[in-house]
């Protein structure tokens, strides 16, 4: 099992290329499978299983269409599979990771009271989760770090946006 995971922690720490993974379609099924059980724990809390399931196919989805968008705009068609298999394999072990601090803010949030401590770790994983985005999407399209960076935050915004759009938050 840790040998599946170890890439993957390995560009979350970015000491890895997309390019390491090898372009298996297996390997895509198993972290899209991985994305969407993780993107549907997430929100289960807030919107119930059925809801929450729909969201994870969306954002599937949006990660599909966006990564595929940015590679053709980049004339880098070829690097899709890899992309797309290190996108949404960190996105599992950040989202994993991230779990217990989302679950402690939904809490908090309907009691009421947010802790300080847990919103501002909650902030410091979702930047990991933007850095590693962005290095992934900058190895990928041979651009700049910055440059990598915007292109994660926007996937990141345009997922945030477009669910929240669908389905409003009860908290919010």
């Amino acid at each position: 099992m840790y040998a599946l995971i170890k890439p993957f922690v390995r560009l979350c720490l970015l000491n890895a290329n997309p390019q390491d993974l090898p372009a298996s379609t297996l390997l895509l099924a198993l972290c899209l499978a991985g994305y969407l059980s993780v993107t549907t724990l997430i929100a289960l809390p807030v919107y119930g299983f059925g809801v929450s399931l729909v969201q994870g196919f969306i954002e599937i989805l949006l990660l599909l269409a966006y990564t595929q968008l940015v590679l053709l705009i980049r004339a880098r068609p070829e690097r899709y599979l890899q992309t797309v298999i290190s996108l949404a394999g960190t996105g599992v072990i950040i989202g994993a990771l991230g779990m217990p601090l989302i679950y402690s803010l939904y809490r908090s949030a309907q009691a009421g009271s947010v802790s300080s401590l847990t919103l501002l770790s909650y902030l410091l994983v979702l930047g990991w989760l933007l850095v590693v985005y962005g290095y992934i999407f900058r190895q990928a399209l041979s651009i700049g770090r910055p440059f990598g960076v915007l292109i994660g935050f926007g996937y990141i915004a345009l997922t945030s946006i477009v669910i929240e759009s669908l389905f409003p938050s009860m908290t919010s």
